[in-house]
């Protein structure tokens, strides 16, 4: 949801996890103010929305020239309503194959965010703020509602609620169904929170939350898998959040660092990579992990490239750093051949470049809940305006080593439709989405057909979701 950035701004709850290190601002040129510094802070703003929004966008050509910056800024009132008309004025891209609901202007995903004081505590990457629990209604359950993700370092991980936990009452009201979802919405959106679940073993347990803010706990379990004599490794990352905080490295990077130490040791040349909820993050993290599953093949060799609008190329020819080849460089022991990524629609941005980014140089393939990742080949960095309005605009996109870019409908799954079996808990060997890439890595005789995955088609998805994990974008750093 949008809120106004003109006059006192209001927070956006949706994004403050969305924090990036900022560029040099000094080397955009200020919009010229017609009568001198008559302008108020209001149209200040939004004369500066329009001329970084025209400078920084992926697709700059297409934005109108405004002489002066006045003439077409001053149609607006509110800040969000002009970075719309901007956005609106992108290419349009309508051979969607995957997502036909993307019909519309190819930047559906630039936004502005608060940064005023009264905003600067949520000012942090990692931070987000709820209960942390995501839960869907499942139509072949009696239309019950299970939670199918839980957050790390949330207030429902941190009280012990689990993935395929059943919910048996909220706020007193035990009809957890469809039908009351409007009801359900508004008691998980609500400062307290008294949830009453059931778990696998029908052990039932209830819980008092609070609604707060917390720090995003990304990684969720590394493990080696041993079936009839073969190994495979298994990471599964939540979304790419900061590497260290004050120099003191995060949760998340040591989680990745004991989990390929593991696979050293286990000499793993087989890896399922699981991002089926991961929708993102920073780049940088997404490069870390990608060096440490690289190959001594690709090795000093390119990760990606960006491509630029004119005016940040002439930046990088004039010797700017900012957006330079990345290349591997491998910090691992393993020599990783073949990679099996769990994706869903969840799947975006970040995670997408670390699907791409391995296609070139070792055996990928991609087990799919849906069809296809959910296609955000391009990036942000924030520029602020004022010391209180911070522009998100979608200003690079990505390219692997072979040329591979502009998957704005997702990246396809090469076995799609995979049922993702949430009464299961990440790296269960049973899970229908893990099972499938076992099944691809150590060969599909290596457990009882009992224990096979199970397709769904296209037309048969019976869990409706309450409410969806928020996407992190790609934000560089």
């Amino acid at each position: 949801m949008r809120n106004t950035l003109i006059g006192k701004l209001l927070i956006l709850l949706t994004l403050v996890s969305l924090f990036g290190c900022k560029k040099d601002t000094t080397k955009i040129t200020p919009p010229p103010r017609p009568g001198g510094d008559t302008r108020t802070v209001a149209q200040q703003v939004l004369d500066s929305v329009y001329s970084k929004y025209k400078y920084l966008s992926y697709w700059e050509s297409s934005i109108e020239v405004a002489n002066p910056i006045s003439k077409l800024t001053d149609r607006f009132k509110d800040s969000d309503d002009l970075l719309s008309y901007l956005m609106n004025q992108t290419p349009r891209k309508t051979d969607y194959k995957f997502h036909p609901d993307y019909d519309g202007p190819m930047d559906r995903f630039s936004w502005l965010e608060d940064i005023s004081s009264d905003a600067k505590a949520f000012a942090k990457a990692d931070l987000a703020d709820g209960y942390g629990l995501y839960m869907a209604f499942d139509g072949n359950r009696g239309d019950s509602l299970f939670v199918y993700f839980v957050e790390g370092g949330s207030p429902g991980q941190v009280a012990g609620i689990k993935r395929g936990d059943k919910v048996i009452e909220m706020e007193g009201d035990k009809k957890m169904v469809f039908s009351n979802k409007t009801r359900i919405d508004q008691y998980i959106e609500g400062q307290t929170l008294s949830i009453t679940v059931e778990n696998p073993r029908k052990v039932k347990t209830s819980y008092n939350l609070e609604y707060s803010s917390y720090d995003i706990q990304p990684f969720q379990i590394g493990r080696v898998f041993t079936e009839n004599g073969k190994k495979a490794g298994y990471i599964a990352l939540s979304s790419f959040e900061e590497l260290s905080n004050r120099g003191v490295d995060s949760k998340m990077k040591k989680g990745i660092d004991s989990t390929f130490a593991a696979f050293g040791r286990d000499n793993i040349s087989n890896l399922i990579v699981d991002l089926r909820y991961n929708g993102g993050g920073y780049v940088s993290s997404a490069i870390y992990l990608l060096n440490k599953i690289i190959n001594s093949s690709g090795d000093g060799k390119v990760m990606f490239k960006y491509d630029l609008n004119k005016n940040l190329k002439k930046e990088r020819d004039q010797g700017s750093n900012d957006f330079i080849d990345e290349v591997f460089v491998k910090s691992n022991t393993t020599e990783i051949k073949n990679v099996v990524f769990l994706v869903s629609d969840y799947t975006a941005s970040a995670s997408e470049i670390v699907i791409a980014a391995l296609k070139p140089y070792m055996n990928v393939k991609i087990v799919g809940y849906d069809a296809a990742t959910y296609g955000k080949p391009v990036g942000f960095f924030r520029e602020d305006i004022l010391e209180d309005v911070g522009l998100w605009a979608a200003s690079f996109k990505i390219i692997n080593a072979a040329n591979y870019t502009d998957y704005w409908d997702g990246i396809p799954a090469d076995y799609p439709f995979i049922n993702d079996n949430f009464y299961k808990q990440f790296g269960d060997a049973s899970e229908d989405m893990t099972r499938k890439g076992l099944d691809l890595l150590l060969g599909s005789n290596a457990k009882a057909s009992s224990r096979m995955s199970v397709s769904r088609s296209s037309s048969t998805r019976t869990t409706k979701e309450l409410n969806k994990i928020p996407r992190r974008n790609m934000l560089k750093d």
